[in-house]
């Protein structure tokens, strides 16, 4: 007693000199995942970034992030928020043929504060979108994930109370699908959450995917609801979540002050370190297929920031897997694995209609090379330009349909399967988890090659991202060309981004359009078969190829028969046609692997004979890199300050 009436003075006199906490003091740590793609279970990582071990697993992701929770827990209070910024519910076998359900059932249990749509959480049509995200008015959510989007619209609907918003033709101001934003208070730090949508929806399927939803490119949201944030809802710091792409956050970040953070995701790049934007905003993204977790650390007093650490948690084989959620991952994946399997399951997507005739850990093929599409910029045979597992998959749709040439989406979302692997029917559904058809037009000519070469690239990279198309340039099959990717934008002389184009290794005319009447080319040569993706919902095009619409449409049934989809004599499409009977692009895979070498297959082994690669030579690219990590993608296009001069 006699000690501690010594030391009273003392600490009074340290109480009454320490600053007292107020509100808008304190700290907090953003935990964030994203474009984890249906990736359930661990995969391989074979590009440059590796850690040499097997990456990524909702079990081991759930690890890290108790841990995060844990070491930002004091005075009984978590200071923690985890956000989940799309792109969740596709990318998977198990994630296609439960429409999502598998995603949800496991991420329900991982406590996530607030997250976005990605473009691909819409693939399963507005109905099951707004039974995951919104719910009904007695009915909750299916994804207990707290949906945001500022961005999205019902189409033919209205709010005259809508704030931020657009309006249709007449000047109806747009009734929003889910809430714009929301509040979190951590702590003595109240955060403002908002939250963006993707702009594009998916280009690739047919339209009634998105049907009744209209997206904005979020230049309107984005400044109102900050204003709204700062001076109404009086917030300490705006964390903006977002599936826009991370080129267009850039965009709007450099041109409004007022975001303190943005989590990205759906470019699938990997900031190894913050980009910082002229107004101070910093943004980041985690890569893909729930490789990697983000942990960004901020401290803040009188509502600024002062301290900001972001950490990157590579997540590897050394992190043990939550026993409860490894658990559950077992349990929803069941019904789709050897032993357990449930036949005769199946899914609509886009019209199509197909079915899980197998296992996803049933080995297909095995490789002798790494199959991926993920190198950066920088390096041999860029993702953004080309990759070894759409190689393989446009060769496949080329074989299946007989055709002269194949052309394939550059979709971001894929897989790892290291040299030497076994290659399962669960690594086919990462590369083609959308339910595909194998479709084919009979009507292409050289200018139909020109104009899709040059549509892609522009698409891959305009310095305008407002432009792009989604992903990365076009695989093709049984067809080459010389790419000057910078060509067009710097006024140095250079027009023509591809040149040397050849199909079959026959030089093609780039002027040569098709001719209806005498059903050729122009120039008199026969025109070429070329496949694609074929959709029921859009019957009349392939990959959602603007200048196929009104030409022959063919698609393949799983026999191998060729039928017609659309006639352009008629104006219509097939309508005995049963999509269920059509050859999936998963399936025309599996039989192209398996194919002995005599009938044009693969044999059971990939290796680098019966796999060509640098089908596209490439003259020049946009990559003189300003940013503080490798990217796969330029995320400011071709400009002077990223293209090399021309060769």
């Amino acid at each position: 007693m006699k000690v501690i009436k010594q030391l009273l003075p003392a600490l009074c006199a340290t109480l009454l000199a320490a600053p007292q906490v107020q509100a808008g003091d304190g700290e907090i740590t953003l935990i964030h995942m994203g474009d984890v793609h249906g990736h359930m279970v661990p995969r391989a990582n074979v590009r440059s970034d590796t850690t040499g071990r097997m990456e990524g697993g909702l079990a081991r992701m759930y690890t890290k992030i108790k841990q995060l929770r844990k070491d930002a827990t004091y005075n009984n209070i978590n200071h923690t928020l985890l956000i989940n910024t799309g792109d969740t519910l596709q990318g998977s076998g198990e994630a296609l043929f439960s429409r999502g359900q598998v995603m949800i059932d496991v991420l329900n249990m991982f406590a996530i504060d607030a997250a976005t749509p990605g473009n691909w959480d819409y693939l399963y049509g507005p109905v099951r979108f707004e039974e995951t995200f919104k719910g009904t008015a007695t009915t909750a959510p299916l994804a207990n994930w707290r949906g945001l989007a500022a961005n999205l619209y019902y189409a033919t609907q209205f709010d005259p109370a809508a704030v931020c918003g657009v309006t249709d033709v007449n000047g109806n101001k747009l009734k929003r699908v889910l809430p714009p934003y929301m509040i979190k208070q951590v702590g003595n730090v109240k955060v403002g959450i908002l939250s963006m949508s993707t702009a594009r929806a998916i280009a690739a399927i047919g339209p009634k995917v998105t049907a009744g939803f209209k997206f904005t490119d979020g230049t309107v949201e984005y400044p109102c609801y900050v204003d709204v944030l700062r001076n109404q809802e009086k917030v300490d710091i705006v964390v903006m979540t977002s599936e826009l792409e991370m080129s267009r956050d850039i965009k709007l970040a450099e041109t409004f002050a007022g975001v303190d953070v943005i989590l990205n995701a759906d470019m699938h790049e990997r900031t190894t370190a913050p980009i910082i934007t002229s107004k101070g905003t910093r943004i980041v993204e985690e890569g893909q297929d729930g490789t990697v977790i983000g942990e960004i650390e901020i401290a803040v007093s009188g509502g600024v920031i002062i301290k900001f650490d972001w950490h990157e948690h590579v997540i590897t084989d050394q992190i043990a897997e939550d026993k409860i959620i490894t658990a559950k991952v077992a349990a929803v994946r069941k019904p789709y694995l050897m032993g357990s399997f449930v036949a005769g399951q199946k899914v609509t997507v886009g019209g199509n209609t197909t079915t899980l005739l197998r296992p996803v850990d049933e080995i297909i093929a095995f490789t002798q090379i790494p199959l991926h599409r993920s190198n950066f910029m920088n390096e041999d045979m860029p993702g953004v330009v080309e990759g070894s597992s759409h190689d393989l998959i446009v060769d496949a749709m080329r074989w299946g349909s007989k055709s002269s040439g194949a052309a394939l989406r550059g979709f971001r979302y894929s897989t790892h399967i290291r040299a030497g692997g076994a290659i399962t029917m669960e690594d086919i559904y990462h590369y083609i988890p959308v339910a595909a058809k194998l479709g084919r037009s009979p009507t292409a000519c050289g200018f139909d090659m020109k104009l899709q070469v040059e549509q892609s690239t522009d698409g891959t990279f305009n310095p305008d991202p407002n432009k792009w198309t989604g992903g990365w340039m076009f695989a093709y099959s049984n067809a080459s060309f010389d790419l000057d990717a910078c060509a067009g934008y710097l006024n140095d002389g250079a027009t023509e981004r591809g040149t040397n184009i050849r199909v079959g290794g026959v030089l093609v005319d780039p002027l040569d359009k098709f001719d209806p009447a005498n059903n050729r080319c122009m120039s008199g040569v026969a025109s070429f078969t070329v496949s694609g993706y074929w959709y029921a919902d859009d019957p009349n095009t392939l990959n959602n190829c603007p200048q196929c619409r009104g030409r022959l449409i063919e698609t393949v049934k799983a026999d191998g028969t060729i039928v017609t989809a659309y006639d352009p004599a008629l104006g219509t499409g097939n309508v005995a046609l049963d999509s269920s009977t059509l050859l999936d692009v998963t399936e025309s895979v599996v039989q192209y692997l398996r194919a002995p070498a005599s009938d044009g297959g693969i044999g059971g082994l990939v290796t680098s004979s019966n796999l060509q690669l640098h089908r596209i030579n490439v003259k020049r690219l946009p990559n003189i890199n300003p940013f503080p990590f490798n990217v796969v993608q330029p995320l400011i296009g071709a400009t002077l300050a990223t293209c090399p001069p021309k060769p």
